[in-house]
């Protein structure tokens, strides 16, 4: 069972998706032999009540084969609420966080806060490092996660499980040290697009069970993520870790 970690549903701000239904998601995952998905919405990045996006999320996904990752802006009012109501409506298997979108840095009281209510709820911690390239944003201008900050963070909450999503192999080498080190941290590759043959780099340098599949289908074009590890001149064990072993530490639950 192929898993994609990092997918979406909704729309995008900053230009028109075309492939962004449901219908639209599961026919590339199955094209691919991709049969399971952590899926956030798109819609609750830039919501006032980021849970009304994922009410439509819950709406859109429900019975079907996919996980609902619940949108948590920690600097707004009421998200312990939306956490524990996400857990009893929509059977949350995660929390995604958008700390350069809504601005604040991921070591402040209230993203501390946070990841101690995920550590009581044993779920997953999904951070994302961007979306899309920031120079194409126009609306507002994302600043780049500073990875020192991200260092901090990571070594502070070494027994929360945390998944780093579009991190690029640049960045990713700067954390070297504490993939190595710490055993609840993770990336998916969808930020992988830096050169070739950075698959075969990577796990040179850090332990092949830290990297996820991920997407970030649809504002990525799936294929070309997938292939980036389908084509690695990597042993198969390797690719069946990334693809979907890997993921399994997602259903972990105090």
């Amino acid at each position: 069972m192929y898993t994609d970690v990092n997918c979406l549903l909704g729309h995008w701000p900053f230009r028109k998706i075309r492939k962004n239904t449901l219908d639209d998601l599961r026919a590339v995952h199955r094209a691919n032999g991709i049969s399971a998905g952590y899926i956030a919405s798109l819609n609750s990045v830039f919501y006032n009540d980021p849970f009304e996006g994922d009410e439509e999320l819950h709406e859109w996904i429900r019975g079907t084969e996919y996980k609902h990752v619940l949108t948590v802006n920690p600097t707004l009012p009421g998200w312990e609420r939306d956490i524990e109501e996400g857990i009893r409506r929509f059977d949350i298997r995660g929390v995604r966080i958008y700390p350069t979108y809504h601005e604040y840095d991921p070591n402040n009281d209230d993203a501390g806060r946070l990841c101690e209510a995920l550590e009581r709820h044993g779920l997953p911690l999904f951070v994302t490092m961007r979306m899309e390239d920031e120079r194409l944003d126009y609306l507002l201008k994302p600043k780049p996660l500073d990875i020192e900050s991200l260092k901090r963070f990571a070594g502070t909450w070494r027994n929360l499980r945390v998944v780093l999503l579009n991190i690029r192999f640049g960045e990713l080498l700067q954390m070297e040290q504490q993939l190595n080190e710490l055993p609840n941290l993770y990336f998916d590759t969808s930020g992988l697009k830096d050169k070739v043959f950075v698959v075969e780099e990577l796990i040179q340098k850090v332990p092949v069970e830290k990297m996820m599949y991920g997407s970030l289908h649809p504002l990525y074009a799936l294929k070309s993520t997938y292939a980036l590890v389908d084509f690695a001149e990597i042993g198969p064990e390797a690719k069946r870790k990334i693809f979907y072993e890997n993921a399994r530490v997602l259903e972990q639950r105090n």
